[in-house]
Order: structure tokens, then C-alpha cells, then sequence
């Protein structure tokens, strides 16, 4: 993948434009075989998608549905609400609580882990352990103009 594409789709079927997408990007070359992927969406907050405030989950569903076919099956959701709610409960009232389930998924509560701090050019930031356990993630981030 050229890291300097911008690859846009536009429709209103988000598990359809994401597998457009992904087959036109192919992370498949990236990623490798038997490989953890993480897949970390935006849910600060325990509103769905709808609000505007979240992350779609029929993005994750269909990043998690392209990744299966092409037989990926090692595929985890990891995010923690630090700021605005408790990360189980954002699960729940997002949808992704029905999308583990449905997709045999493990859905990681980053509040729940543990971290290690991290100098970067004299900041020093914590990354969760979990999140550095992953060998390829994929950030979901919520999907808006501005």
C-alpha cells in the first residue's frame, strides 16, 4: 500500500465500501500469516454511531468480514474510554458486544490493562500492553467532514 493514497468511497453500505476499499488497498500484503490483528475503533463515549460520536460498527463488521475471508482469524477490538465512559459499557450501547458474538472476536477493555510508559523526543507517553501485544493494528477512527 502506497502510504501517500487517500482511497475514498462514498455510498451509504459501509460494510460494502469498506470491503471495496480493502480490496483495493490489499492490507493482505502487510500483514503477514498467523499474525494478531487489532482492530481499534473510537468510542469515547457509550452512544451509538448514529450521534455522530462513535465509530460505525458496520466499518468494524465489515474490516472484520474481509479480514475473515481472506483467512484471518486471529482479530481482536481493543479500545478504552478514558474519558467520557466505561469502556464495557460503550461496547455494549455500540453494537460491538453483537459483533464479538457474531464474529467470534474478543473485545480487549484497554481501562482494564496494564501499561508501560514510553519516552518520545522528551514526552513521555503510556502505551497499553495490549495494544504493543498486537503485530498489525488497524485504527477505526469516526468518519466525518469538517
Amino acid at each position: 500500500m502506497d502510504r501517500k493514497e487517500i482511497y475514498i468511497s462514498y455510498g451509504n453500505e459501509p460494510k460494502t465500501m469498506v470491503e471495496e476499499i480493502l480490496s483495493t488497498v490489499d492490507i493482505t500484503k502487510e500483514i503477514g500469516a498467523n499474525k494478531l490483528i487489532g482492530i481499534k475503533p473510537n468510542l469515547v463515549l457509550a452512544k451509538p454511531s448514529s450521534s455522530g460520536a462513535t465509530t460505525s460498527p458496520e466499518l468494524v463488521a465489515g474490516v472484520i468480514e474481509h479480514l475473515q475471508s481472506k483467512g484471518y482469524k486471529n482479530i481482536v477490538i481493543l479500545e478504552g474510554s478514558w474519558i467520557g465512559d466505561r469502556t464495557s459499557k460503550a461496547f455494549k450501547v455500540c453494537g460491538y458486544e453483537e459483533i464479538s458474538e457474531r464474529y467470534q472476536v474478543p473485545l480487549i477493555d484497554l481501562q482494564k490493562d496494564g501499561h508501560k510508559a514510553y519516552d518520545v523526543n522528551g514526552i513521555e507517553i503510556n502505551v497499553c500492553n495490549k495494544a504493543l501485544e498486537v503485530d498489525y493494528l488497524i485504527n477505526m477512527p469516526v468518519l466525518k467532514g469538517h
